[in-house]
This record gives structure tokens, sequence and C-alpha cells, in this order.
């Protein structure tokens, strides 16, 4: 089932003494790649979000090892400038997939597997961690900002083995 293959959990106390100082270098780095939507961030609080996404997903998914700890973040910021990235999954470069919602807005993020569509709307301060190969579409907004950051896992387990997927 759908649902079951997405992992939720709050990270408010976890980020709250930096998750003003990381909007602000989302925002700031945005800039300076000429305002695209969704774009590679560099932050000084890259372990310690890597840390709290690896324990979540210790947590609720079956035992992973990890490939590769070359790790970075992708930071999509949805506001008056717009960016709509589709339909898409992370299969090419990860096995656990994590979007942790800084700033939400009141649009939300469909996920889609076989014939099962999945609507939820994520709030501040909220993770979900999902297989790689889970197709997903976050709404995009013209006038409410959101901004989201993407962790990736690259096991050695695949997706469907962590997942308990059939």
């Amino acid at each position: 089932v759908l649902k079951d293959l997405i992992h939720s959990s709050f990270i408010d106390q976890k980020i709250i003494n930096f998750k003003n100082e990381l909007i602000k270098e989302c925002v700031e780095q945005r800039y300076q790649i000429k305002g695209k939507g969704s774009f590679l961030v560099k932050s000084k609080y890259q372990d310690h979000l890597y840390n709290i996404f690896i324990n979540e997903a210790k947590k609720n998914l079956n035992k992973f090892t990890l490939k590769s700890v070359d790790f970075e973040i992708w930071c999509y910021i949805s506001d008056n400038e717009f960016n709509d990235t589709g339909w898409h999954n992370h299969t090419e470069k990860a096995t656990i997939n994590c979007v942790m919602y800084l700033i939400t807005q009141n649009k939300g993020i469909d996920f889609k597997l076989n014939n099962e569509e999945l609507h939820l709307k994520p709030k501040d301060n909220e993770m979900l961690i999902f297989p790689a190969f889970l197709m997903h579409y976050p709404h995009p907004s013209k006038t409410e900002k959101r901004i989201t950051l993407n962790l990736e896992l690259l096991c050695n387990e695949t997706d469907k083995e962590i997942f308990n997927v059939q």
C-alpha cells in the first residue's frame, strides 16, 4: 500500500537552533544561480541534516548500509518565480529519498504507485522519507513560498528490500 512506503516525522526540535539560518543560506544561494527553483545548496548544516535523516530512516526502515557518503542537498524554492518539477523519482542517484519541509504552502505533494495515488499536505518542519523509485509531484505555487530540502541516500540494498516491497 502506497501510504505504508512514506514515513513522516517532525524535526522542528532538531532544527530549531539553525532553521532560520538554513533558510537564509538557501535563499541567498538560489539567486546566485539565476533564480532557478531547484538547485544544489552548500550548507554548513549538511552533516547535521543527514544525521537526522539517517537516524529517522534507521528507526523506520529495514536495515541498510550506505554505498556512498558523497552527500548533497538539493533545495527547491517555489514562489512567484514558479518552478514545476513535474512527476519524477530519484532512482538514478538514490535508494532512499527524503524531503524536509522548511516552509510549506497549501498545495502539497502527490505520490503515485501503479494505479494508486496519494495526496499529502506536509506541514512546516515535517520530513518525509520514501523509496527513490516512488513517483511524486510537488505542486508548484506562484503565490505562496515553499522551501524544501531533498536529501538522498545511496545504499547497498535495493529500495524494495529496505521498504519491504514485494
